[in-house]
């Protein structure tokens, strides 16, 4: 029996809230141990930087490695140009910047390469999938990020292909909680709720990020060493928007998905500029989008045949 069994244990205990959202939120997910063997080992724990560059110097040091992440780029060349300068070339209703997204590939510590290979094994699964009431065939992914200045998400569900999405804060330093640097749940405001309406009725388009300013927060999952889990669907909307200093320290998590293996990775969404509406056309819903859904429903038919059938 593995030591981190009891985790599985706190997971089945957990009871479900639903504002803003259907989710489980589990405060001290791991053992004060562990919590602290994590947030205090080499792997997680990087020395202060005297600048940016000596920061991602350090974190490719000890066995972090850029990957491709929504709201990041992969080019350290062009995020220090636009770090540097404060000009970031972005969708401005949406977003102020992006930044960089840093998988641990490589552990020092023996006990946390074995606590990810726990969460990525078939006990864990099996026990979020019976948590979620999950049957759909899906893979797992866990693995430990940080993220710079910059990184961004703006208010969006997840894609249609991710089957449940966990984050367990682990950040090394003192008082985090009391910094923006969190997970946002957020809510539709009144005016824009038929957006939440449009992607339920209509799963066989995928969803899209859309701006701070039409929803609003409804908690954020500031506590360390706390986990929150929710199976994406059309009202699970979140974001996070990260300005802070991250010489000192950098956000970090156990990031994990289910991803469903049955759909496309991603299907071509309803961009977010279909939904700006006036009062006029907010009146008359299915006359505006019955355009817009017949053209996207064409256009990934022969991907989503089970779902265009029933639409």
């Amino acid at each position: 029996m593995s030591e981190f069994e009891y985790i599985l244990d706190r997971i089945n205990d957990a009871e479900f809230g639903d504002e803003p959202f259907h989710h489980i939120y589990v405060k001290d997910i791991l053992s004060d141990e562990h919590f602290a063997l994590i947030t205090r080992s080499d792997d997680v724990n990087i020395p202060n930087s005297e600048n940016t560059e000596d920061l991602i110097r350090s974190l490719l040091k000890r066995n972090y490695k850029v990957i491709p992440f929504p709201g990041c780029t992969t080019s350290v060349k062009h995020y220090l140009k636009c770090y540097n300068s404060g000009k970031w070339p972005v969708d401005t209703q949406r977003l102020e910047g992006f930044g960089l997204a840093f998988r641990l590939k490589q552990y020092q510590n023996q006990k946390i390469k074995d606590l990810i290979e726990f969460l990525n094994g078939d006990a864990f699964k099996s026990a979020i999938e019976q948590k979620f009431d999950i049957s759909r065939d899906n893979r797992i992914e866990t693995a430990i990020h940080k993220y710079s200045t910059g990184y961004e998400i703006s208010p969006h569900p997840d894609v249609r292909s991710k089957c449940l999405t966990y984050l367990i804060n682990i950040n090394p330093a003192e008082r985090t909680e009391e910094q923006d640097i969190h997970t946002h749940l957020l809510k539709f405001k009144p005016e824009y709720a038929y957006i939440g309406e449009f992607w339920k009725g209509n799963q066989h388009l995928d969803t899209d990020w859309v701006p701070w300013e039409w929803c609003e927060t409804k908690k954020q999952t500031n506590a360390n060493n706390s986990l929150i889990m929710f199976r994406p669907s059309h009202d699970t909307l979140h974001a996070v928007r990260l300005k802070y200093d991250h010489l000192k320290f950098q956000r970090t998590q156990i990031y994990g998905n289910l991803w469903y293996t049955d759909v496309a990775m991603a299907l071509p969404p309803v961009p977010y500029s279909e939904f700006e509406l006036t009062p006029e056309d907010r009146n008359s819903l299915n006359q505006r989008f019955k355009k817009t859904v017949t053209y996207y429903r064409d256009k990934v038919r022969e991907l989503t045949d089970p779902w265009s059938k029933s639409q």
